[in-house]
């Protein structure tokens, strides 16, 4: 039974003790008292929830932490995987146009030209270098900016869920204890325990 159905319980109690004719109430203090004591035992039960609510909100946030590490750390992995790859690659490009660049030397009539080619298949290789490990750095920036994004999201979906839960328990609890004070009032405001003049 909630405590909204045992507060409905009390409010039929006391509206069902009205004396005809007159503004005053017969209340049955058995089942009042009865009705307030197993809203007293329910309370207990609705903050155990809210605490489990609590607890599943920081579950959620840790799990959220732990996938944006690994994220981190694949984006990481990646990361040097493709500065690996654009250093072996810049490193043949170089290999090449050095070996061409002998060939070149080599043949005496082309000399001059082979020196000019060499220079630009260098400039060639070095911009080819940098643009790929720029590409390997925007692509780990990305996939960094994606993790913390993500994260962020699941941290504030856990907190907004929580935030929720919580404001509509605290409505739930404050209603409550709103009707139950009510009722405690209006059994201290009677001269008599069962018996209205």
């Amino acid at each position: 039974m909630t405590i909204l159905t045992q507060l409905e319980d009390l409010e039929a109690v006391i509206a069902g003790g009205r004396v005809p004719g007159t503004a005053r109430t017969l209340v049955n203090l058995e089942k009042a008292t009865t009705f307030i004591n197993e809203m007293k035992d329910e309370l207990p039960s609705q903050i155990n929830e809210a605490e489990g609510i609590v607890r599943q909100k920081e579950a959620i946030i840790k799990q959220a932490e732990l996938e944006a590490r690994r994220i981190r750390a694949y984006a990481d992995e990646e990361a040097t995987t493709i500065r690996q790859l654009a250093e072996e690659q810049s490193n043949t490009l170089l290999t090449a146009s050095q070996a061409e660049a002998r060939k070149m030397i080599e043949n005496t009539e082309i000399t001059r030209v082979a020196r000019e080619n060499a220079g630009e298949t260098e400039a060639e290789a070095e911009k080819s270098a940098i643009k790929m490990i720029d590409e390997a750095e925007n692509r780990v920036n990305g996939i960094l900016n994606e993790a913390n994004t993500q994260a962020d999201q699941r941290r504030k979906g856990a907190d907004n869920y929580a935030r929720e839960v919580l404001f509509a328990l605290e409505e739930r609890v404050a209603d409550t204890l709103g009707q139950v004070r009510g009722g405690i009032d209006l059994l201290d405001a009677r001269p008599t325990a069962n018996v209205a003049d």
